[in-house]
């Protein structure tokens, strides 16, 4: 079973040297790898020249102005030729059992469409910052919330169904963060089968950040999250914007408690949720979405000559 794989990156070239290298050393061996590089220099492309000689590697660059991660994503979904597609982000390591282990539950389940794996955080110094992590409960909505991008596999045959990455969604987008918020909701809506990996995992390697600015990172995702929910309310998904502002009211109690004793920090985190969902709600309803159809016309006049194009 070929299995493609996704690494969109800007301007972390050894932190995605390790990350491809780790891809390398797996125990599982079919597979494809694509890195789509929106970096403003060539560092990455020097730093993996190494790997060229590779016919399963592909390094692509992605010069879209306006739009980030989820647009590179795309472009490698559409470049691909695995039934199975997993993601990556450009500063973890994955282990050396994680392709071998995301192919034995898509064989051992014909109806499993989507994975959703571990993030660990690797070791670090609490008093001088943190390291993200993310392992999503078992209930079907914190599943949406809280599921990693950094660790994502489906099969191909997913995207005609809820289609690509929306492209205001993400890093680099109008709306900054959250595009794995955005595709694991329209999969939970779309009634696809998914399942919850404990022992698929990898390490958020290069992930620590001094605490001002993982701070600064996790108020961008509260943005993402509510521009995501007034994106699906905008569309038509009624039940989406009425379950987030259900869930918002009990956030903003708490938070208002949280400010008489002196913390103001979940009360931003609201005002963040709430900003975004707004403007997410007055953002063209289908601009920025890739649909299945869409994915597929990209396939199509995608032409490769060698390992390398650009996009557009």
């Amino acid at each position: 079973m070929l299995v493609s794989i996704i690494i969109p990156t800007k301007q972390r070239p050894q932190p995605l040297y390790s990350a491809v290298q780790s891809v390398f050393r797996s125990t599982y061996q079919p597979f494809e790898l694509f890195v789509v590089d929106q970096s403003s220099d060539d560092s990455g492309a020097v730093l993996l020249e190494s790997f060229r000689s590779d016919p399963r590697f592909h390094y692509l660059s992605n010069r879209r102005s306006g739009f980030g991660a989820a647009s590179s994503r795309n472009l490698e979904i559409a470049a691909g030729h695995g039934a199975i597609v997993a993601l990556i982000d450009d500063d973890v390591e994955v282990t050396p059992n994680w392709l071998e282990q995301i192919v034995a539950e898509f064989s051992a389940d014909p109806e499993l469409d989507f994975i959703a794996g571990r993030l660990t955080a690797s070791p670090c110094d609490s008093a001088q910052g943190y390291t993200l992590y993310a392992w999503p409960g078992l209930s079907r909505w914190h599943f949406s919330l809280h599921a990693s991008g950094a660790n994502f596999s489906m099969r191909r045959r997913l995207f005609d169904r809820v289609g690509g990455y929306d492209e205001f969604c993400g890093p680099g987008s109008r709306l900054r963060a959250s595009d794995d918020t955005d595709l694991c909701w329209r999969i939970v809506r779309s009634g696809a089968r998914y399942k919850i990996c404990p022992h698929i995992e990898v390490i958020h390697t290069h992930g620590f950040r001094p605490r001002d600015k993982a701070e600064a990172l996790f108020a961008r995702y509260q943005y993402g999250n509510g521009g995501n929910f007034g994106r699906f309310t905008r569309r038509g998904d009624l039940f989406a914007g009425v379950w987030f502002l259900a869930r918002e009211f009990r956030h903003i109690v708490r938070a208002l408690i949280a400010v008489l004793g002196g913390d103001r920090r979940e009360w931003l985190y609201s005002r963040q949720r709430l900003r975004g969902l707004w403007d997410g709600f007055c953002l063209p309803p289908n601009g920025g979405f890739v649909s299945g159809s869409r994915l597929q016309q990209m396939a199509l006049s995608l032409a490769f000559t060698s390992s390398d194009c650009s996009y557009p």
